[in-house]
């Protein structure tokens, strides 16, 4: 008969391990570490439990069928361990965990400690072969409990303290060792240990000991001398033990009888008996240049334990063996039982205290937190966030609706802003969009940068310096019609757009009035209607004769649309024996001293005077995948003033045009999306107040507004504006904690400090979508090369 090995029947299954390296962060707490204790408990399987079959066989007997196994796994219990790695200026937490139960180990970790980072790491730190190795035991029975207390942090706090006394190179290291067992025989064993507290008999760990045994001697004694008093009587026993403790109750034995133990033990203790326990090997190691170093920093941290003595305490002795860390049991280390709120002061990590304390533990700066999926891709990349150890690509939202909504950027000088307007810009380009930058500062580098990365086909460059290329100051996107209606219409908007231009200019006087709107209104609707320009408007209200012309070159067919407006400028006439002689200038004071302020500037001025026939399209240009590019460089102007015109002019211009191509498209899906990226807008007061009415509908044509400032208060005009227009924002590392307290209640549960811990390049985001408003970190996209 052919002979079968038992290997052929049971295949003896070993766990497989798995390093993961913790991270803290200054939100950390320990007070819940005990349910990880509890979780590394159920990891225990009984004998039946961990019986696989692997291969089944089919047999007949006395005429059934029965289902037999073949081929059987035993699988074996793992272990958790936790592993604290310490030198002089480094410290490191790690953990070795079944793989097979990482996902639900690693899933309580971050239960237990919010927002802790947890990476698989391929090795750990080791020591030497000449490492300085102790063990740590209960100096009494397993039925004692330690100190527990969830409030503190005292004994991390300790260990940690070994590294005031290190030298450049030592290395010291603590090992814990969890290992899950049955709970079975757990409470009869502990009813033993308090039946001996009760009776005042030692409960020393140490069995064999001189102490130990004088103890037990003492023990034995005292518990004769009760029962002699018993024998005796009352009376006859209490006499008989003031003669014995006059004779001999010397204050050596006052001292044995104190150290047996005490009747009275802590809470910790009582309830032990109820809570599951884990067998624990604790090992800590020392390495060092010099033997004296390594011996004494080995002995420091074993006597740092001290600080969790109550009932029970950990005294340490040499390991003279050698153990492998991913051994279940180590061999020849002595093994406690500790219940799993015990285990809450070894499974610990550094909270804000000790990470202040010790600047060099690595750890999390920030709050994290995951990011939506709808947010994980898309086209506006705004960087790349790290989340419990996995780091991504993140973008701005890509819903339809959303994906028009405003954006703030806020940081400070030199804080990373242009760099990632340009990124963006690039992303945007990529995707088929148009972006338009008004670049107004120093000498447009910004627009210069974005422009350089690009085709030239895919770059239209508008040089308002350049006097060959200077285009006339008008509103020549609105279409010719042949509709009597349209074309009151579109007389009517360049009206309004031309007095929203006039009035950001500061003269002397406040803004218009309603008489000089009146007037104004009037000439530039007789303007318009007969095909005149911004230059002509001013001259119609300046020359009687020029108004004249004007108002008789009004088409017919718009005579009753105009009469009242007529009418007004009629009023402007300066009658003398029944003829025009001139104009009433004081009714137009205003409007004069507004004209004189725009041909200040030169630039402005030849724009006056040029015709528009020759300028640029914008609603055909936006429609198009390009970057466009206003520059209007500082060297252009004397005053802010001068700017601030300059720009709400453009402003005014993609406003009309995006109306205008609305009109004719309608559909819009089939509408460019337009980003429209405005650098230091706080720069230009009257543009920003132009913005602002117009915040809210700009999504509504398709255009993006992207807006950077050094902070909020900076633009206040319309940052409450951003609020009701549902934008989202950045806040760039560096940025003031004052733009946290704007947003304090939508970027909870991220505190002051987080921004203010920010890394360089990372920013804080508010980021709207459709789960509402998702915040995160990000580190900024590097610089495009």
């Amino acid at each position: 008969m052919k002979s079968i090995k038992l290997c052929d029947y049971i295949a003896i299954v070993k766990p497989s391990y798995v390093y993961l390296k913790l991270t803290p962060n200054n939100s950390i707490r320990n007070n819940t570490s005990n349910n990880l204790a509890k979780t590394i408990g159920s990891l225990y399987k009984t004998f039946h439990q961990s019986i696989k079959i692997e291969h089944k066989k089919l047999i007949k007997l006395f005429g059934k069928k029965f289902v037999l196994g073949s081929k059987y796994s035993l699988i074996l219990n793992p272990k958790v361990s936790y592993y604290i790695y310490i030198e002089k200026k480094r410290i490191e937490f790690y953990f070795i965990v079944p793989e097979q139960s990482q996902s639900i180990i690693k899933e309580k970790m971050t239960d237990s400690w919010n927002n802790v980072t947890v990476q698989a790491v391929n090795e750990l730190p080791g020591f030497n072969e000449d490492v300085t190795t102790y063990q740590l035991d209960y100096s009494k029975e397993d039925g004692l409990s330690l100190a527990v207390d969830k409030r503190s942090n005292s004994l991390l706090e300790s260990n940690l303290n070994i590294v005031d006394i290190m030298h450049e190179g030592d290395k010291v290291g603590i090992f814990y060792n969890f290992i899950p067992t049955s709970q079975r025989s757990w409470l009869s064993e502990y009813k033993a240990t308090i039946t001996k507290v009760r009776k005042e008999q030692p409960v020393d760990k140490n069995k064999t000991g001189i102490i130990y045994l004088f103890k037990l001697a003492f023990s034995l004694l005292s518990g004769l001398v009760d029962d002699v008093g018993g024998f005796l009587g009352d009376d006859s026993r209490q006499k008989y033990l003031v003669r014995y403790e006059k004779n001999n109750a010397s204050i050596l034995e006052q001292t044995l009888r104190s150290a047996i133990n005490h009747k009275v033990v802590s809470n910790a203790t009582v309830t032990k008996g109820k809570h599951m326990v884990l067998n624990i090997q604790a090992i800590v190691l020392s390495e060092s240049k010099d033997d004296l170093h390594q011996r004494n920093n080995a002995i420091a941290l074993a006597q740092s334990y001290d600080c969790i003595g109550e009932d029970n305490s950990l005294r340490h002795r040499k390991y003279k063996g050698k153990f492998h860390h991913l051994d279940t049991k180590i061999k020849g280390a002595a093994t406690m039982k500790v219940s799993v709120y015990e285990c809450g002061n070894f499974l610990a990590l550094p909270g804000r205290e000790l990470l202040e304390k010790h600047k060099f533990i690595e750890k999390v700066e920030t709050l994290e937190t995951e990011v939506p999926d709808e947010l994980l891709k898309g086209v506006m990349c705004l960087g790349e966030n790290t989340y419990k150890g996995y780091t991504q690509k993140v973008y701005m939202s890509t819903d339809f609706d959303y994906q028009m909504l405003s954006l703030v950027l806020i940081g400070p000088n030199r804080a990373g802003k242009s760099k990632f307007l340009a990124n963006i810009a690039r992303d945007a380009i990529e995707a088929g969009e148009c972006v338009i930058i008004p670049d107004y500062i120093g000498s447009c580098q910004l627009s210069e940068e974005i422009a350089t990365t690009f085709p030239r086909d895919k770059v239209l460059e508008i040089r308002c310096d350049h006097w060959d290329t200077l285009q006339g100051l008008g509103y020549n996107e609105v279409p010719r019609s042949t509709t009597h209606f349209i074309q009151y219409k579109n007389a009517k908007e360049q009206s309004a757009l031309l007095m929203t231009l006039v009035d950001s200019i500061n003269a002397d006087d406040a803004n218009f009035t309603a008489k000089m709107g009146r007037y104004f209104e009037s000439a530039a609707l007789a303007v318009f209607l007969s095909n005149g320009n911004i230059k002509d408007v001013f001259a119609t209200l300046i020359n009687y004769k020029v108004r004249k012309s004007f108002i008789d070159r009004i088409p017919a067919e718009q005579m009753e649309n105009m009469e009242e407006y007529i009418d007004y400028l009629h009023e402007l006439d300066n009658v003398e024996k029944g003829k025009v002689v001139g104009t009433k200038m004081h009714l137009i004071t205003g409007a004069v001293d507004r004209l004189q302020k725009l041909k200040v500037n030169a630039y402005i001025e030849t724009m006056l005077k040029k015709g528009t026939e020759n300028n640029i399209d914008l609603v055909k240009e936006m429609q198009k995948n390009q970057l466009i590019v206003i520059k209007m460089p500082q060297r252009m102007f004397l005053t802010d003033n001068e700017k601030d015109v300059y720009v709400t002019y453009w402003l005014t211009k993609i406003w009309l045009a995006l109306q205008i191509r609305e009109e004719q498209i309608q559909d819009r899906r089939k509408m460019t999306k337009v980003n429209l990226i405005i650098d230091e807008l706080y720069q230009v007061n009257n543009a920003e107040k132009f913005l602002k009415l117009k915040l809210s509908q700009l999504p509504k044509f398709n255009l993006k507004p992207i807006i950077s400032c050094h902070y909020l208060n900076q633009v206040k005009t319309i940052r409450e504006e951003f609020r009701s227009a549902n934008a989202s924002y950045m806040l760039i590392s560096g940025c003031d904690k004052k733009n946290y307290d704007e947003l304090k209640s939508e970027l909870y549960p991220y505190t002051e400090e987080d921004l203010l811990s920010l890394k360089r390049f990372h920013s804080l985001n508010l980021m709207k979508c459709n789960e509402g408003y998702a915040k995160f970190i990000t580190s900024l996209p590097a610089p495009i090369s």
